[in-house]
């Protein structure tokens, strides 16, 4: 493949990749003919080969990763962040269990860092952020990311992941990444879908059944075979998951008063929770005039999700009243999830060649606390009455965007080729909002004594106790933004871009990135490339406003744990500061090798330093009790931070003639996060192996893909490194060991039918099991396994899905 074949598609920037997937241009199908492999190489908004786990766009000045519905498909998850951290070797989506709301809302890391480090777009637009922070000692404690589950994956045309810092092209938060997700567009003949499925753990719990589909309808028309001038494209996913228990007792009939239990460990729930999904996302497109076109989508989802707390022993006086449940209860928080996201924008071509967008999106996620199974005792012991079913409050996060953006190439005579020109503004308003729960919830009487403690009962709802009217309240804010962004070609063989950005928050003040990018084709067959980078996240008004009192293990006793606002005078007595934002550098150096149409390879290193990260202190217990908090936690500007990493992807195409086609992937992650330096005496040593060590520095993927006439193979062989629990003292590390997994899938297409038989993890594969010393994983009320697990602790899951297209 010569360089000039090259020049014309392998410099396009990622702004304009977005702007060629928005404006409707059409993907190569998947049931389309197939097309020579050199045009394959080629098309920079499309998957290189058949299948392309973690595949780079070869051409790229920065490493981007491709996947497409089949990609999404082959991992057997009907969850978008399940299916991302199956396929993506820098991707990590773990699976606690006992997090309170976490379960709801499980947050996913890229390169080792942060959830909330990672910007998600959607149709290249921002997407809102989730209204719940993490509060439990797991992955991403302290986060407040996008629920990605809120996107439905039938609705997906295909996602890129920009493996690079972008905070000059996108603003706060792309410090770790980009995950653009890209909607199907149109209404072709063919190109409607709908899917039935179900599933179950090999251990018989967590069956999973539900719908998803997909159907365009053109718009318009002349009604003599002319093309409809718009489309509208409806997508929806039902699913029904049942929860799992991996608990080391799974016997609830131990929990009956006077029953034996020979084990002496105690009952406990402890696995997936529950969930019900509705999810529905229309998104259009109409062509007002020539060269204007409106377009938009609207997405609205919801889950029900139904999570476990401890178990309250019936002997339990204080979080048990025997009169309501002789022989204890499993309290559980019912969290019903709204996320709701709308675009309008219109978007045309000038006469002079200036592409224009304009465009406005509001997004907004709500999360309800309602308690059930539960019982105040404070309130019983007080007033003689109880609910046993409690709506605790509820948190709201609101976000509306405008955007103008301009883009054209310019001819300058003292350059060999155009210059692509990009620049706009941005103009961003956000709401946080925490509603009280019902009085029951939170009610806590000081003076009511428990007899045989010598302290009070606790008060509030048991599991989440209710949102109080003092932290009630509504908090917002704006900014504005503005940015340049300039790419060419200054040789045949030489291309560079530049961007800035100016973004100023009315509560976090002004900062300003920018980004260096370059390429260079050594040979026909290898490039180099490499960008520098500075970048910024601005604190969430979540980190900025959550409060709430919280029951969390405390010296291996459930507590009462306060987490209070910056601003809070209890706070600021324990040394909180208001929060900065963020300030990250972004290096990255790589090397793209493509000997021929078959074979590819990119090997990317990078390295990101992030300074002022916002980071939630450890739990610092207090002298004398606030009401019934005995330990306070708060945001700070904490910790400076250093991540090292590399990205390796090889991909290979063979083709076997009468046997079919053969599609092999290798890929591999490394990351190594270390701690600079710390600020702040409220982050110990524990919370700072929540950073350096809960995720696995290696993750290695290899798949193969194997078709013939309507049969297809598929394989996925991951490796998870090795994690560590790291304690407050040495003695209380515990190394969990890496595992593989294996997942297989088979599946025939007959005529517009396709059925699919697989399973994930066939090998069976556990976690390495909690040593009773590793007081965080809880291991003597029998939690086994840990939550920090990359892969969760479910075991072998088995399923089978039919798809009919027309």
């Amino acid at each position: 493949m010569s360089v000039s074949k090259l020049t014309h598609v392998r410099h396009t920037p990622l702004y304009a990749m977005l702007l060629l997937a928005l404006s409707g241009a059409t993907r190569a199908d998947e049931n389309a003919p197939a097309q020579p492999q050199d045009a394959k190489q080629l098309q920079q908004v499309v998957v290189t080969g058949t299948r392309s786990t973690t595949r780079t766009v070869a051409e790229s000045l920065s490493p981007i990763d491709i996947l497409t519905p089949k990609d999404l498909a082959s991992t057997g998850s009907t969850d978008l962040a399940s299916a991302l951290g199956k396929l993506l070797p820098s991707l990590d989506f773990p699976r606690p269990a006992i997090n309170d709301g976490n379960d709801a809302l499980r947050p996913a890391t890229l390169r080792g860092l942060s959830p909330d480090d990672v910007l998600v777009l959607v149709d290249g637009k921002r997407y809102h952020t989730s209204a719940l922070v993490n509060y439990n000692a797991s992955v991403g404690r302290g986060s407040a990311p996008v629920d990605l589950n809120s996107i439905p994956i039938s609705a997906i045309d295909h996602i890129e992941v920009l493996r690079d810092g972008a905070s000059a092209q996108y603003g706060s938060d792309a410090i770790a990444g980009v995950v653009n997700i890209v909607l199907k567009k149109g209404a072709p003949e063919g190109g409607n879908s709908v899917t039935a499925g179900g599933g179950v753990m090999d251990k018989g719990d967590g069956a999973q059944n539900g719908i998803e589909g997909s159907v365009g309808i053109p718009l318009g028309g002349d009604g003599k075979g002319g093309a409809a001038p718009g489309w509208l494209r409806l997508s929806w996913n039902y699913q029904n998951t049942m929860n799992t228990n991996r608990a080391e007792n799974a016997d609830r009939s131990t929990t009956l008063a006077g029953a034996p239990n020979p084990s002496g460990i105690p009952y406990e729930r402890y696995g997936d929770p529950a969930v019900k999904t509705y999810q529905s996302l229309l998104n259009f497109g109409y062509g007002l005039a020539p060269n204007v076109d409106l377009y938009g989508y609207l997405d609205l989802s919801r889950r029900d999700v139904t999570s476990n707390g401890y178990y309250r022993a019936w002997n339990n006086t204080d979080r048990n009243v025997a009169a309501v449940y002789p022989n204890g209860f499993l309290p559980q928080i019912v969290n019903p999830t709204n996320d709701y996201a709308a675009v309008l924008g219109i978007r045309g071509r000038t006469a002079g060649g200036w592409n224009w967008d304009l465009s406005a999106d509001y997004g907004q996620n709500d999360l309800t606390f309602d308690i059930q199974d539960s019982i105040n005792t404070n309130l019983w012991h007080s007033l003689g009455y109880s609910p046993t079913y409690f709506n605790a409050g509820a948190f709201h996060n609101k976000q509306g965007v405008v955007n103008l953006d301009f883009t054209r190439e310019l001819e300058w005579r003292f350059l060999p080729n155009p210059v692509t020109l990009a620049f706009g503004g941005e103009y961003r308003h956000e709401k946080y909002v925490i509603d009280a729960g019902e009085p029951d919830s939170y009610y806590f009487d000081p003076d009511t004594i428990n007899p045989d403690t010598g302290n009070p009962y606790p008060g509030g709802s048991q599991v989440f106790p209710g949102l109080s009217p003092e932290v009630a309240g509504s908090f917002s804010r704006h900014s504005e933004a503005a940015y340049v962004d300039l790419e060419t070609d200054l040789s045949e063989r030489f291309s560079a871009g530049v961007a800035a950005r100016y973004e100023d928050y009315s509560d976090a003040g002004s900062t300003r990135s920018g980004k260096l990018s370059a390429r260079y084709q050594l040979t026909d067959s290898f490039a180099l490339r490499g960008t520098a980078s500075n970048g910024f996240r601005a604190p969430s008004l979540a980190q900025q406003n959550y409060e709430s009192v919280v029951t969390l293990i405390q010296n291996g006793q459930l507590a009462q744990i306060g987490t209070y606002r910056t601003s809070d005078p209890v706070a600021v007595a324990l040394g909180a500061k208001p929060l900065k934002p963020e300030k990250s550098a972004n290096y990255s150096v790589g090397g793209v090798w493509q000997p021929s149409n078959a074979f590819s390879a990119t090997l990317d290193l990078y390295q990101i330093r992030i300074w002022n990260q916002i980071l939630y202190s450890d739990q610092i217990a207090l002298d004398e009790p606030i009401g019934q908090v005995t330990a306070v936690q708060f945001f700070v500007n904490g910790a400076a931070t250093r991540t090292r990493g590399a990205d390796l992807i090889l991909n290979y195409q063979w083709d076997l003639d009468a046997w079919g086609r053969l599609g092999l992937t290798a890929s591999g992650n490394y990351n190594k996060t270390k701690v600079l330096e710390v600020s702040t005496p409220a982050f110990g040593r524990a919370s700072e192996g929540l950073l350096t060590s809960a995720s696995p520095h290696t993750k290695y993927v290899l798949g193969g893909d194997w078709t013939a006439g309507g049969f297809g193979l598929h394989a996925n062989l991951t490796r998870y490194g090795s994690v560590t629990r790291i304690g407050d003292t040495p003695d209380e590390d515990q190394k969990f060991s890496a595992r593989w997994l294996l997942d297989l899938a088979a599946s025939y297409t007959w005529d517009a039918w396709t059925f699919t038989l697989g399973g994930d993890n066939v090998t069976n594969q556990y976690p390495t099991k909690a040593a009773l010393y590793n007081v965080y994983e809880d291991r003597a009320d029998g939690l086994q396994y840990s939550a920090l697990s990359p892969f969760g602790f479910n075991g072998r899951y088995w399923y089978g899905k039919v798809t009919y297209r027309f």
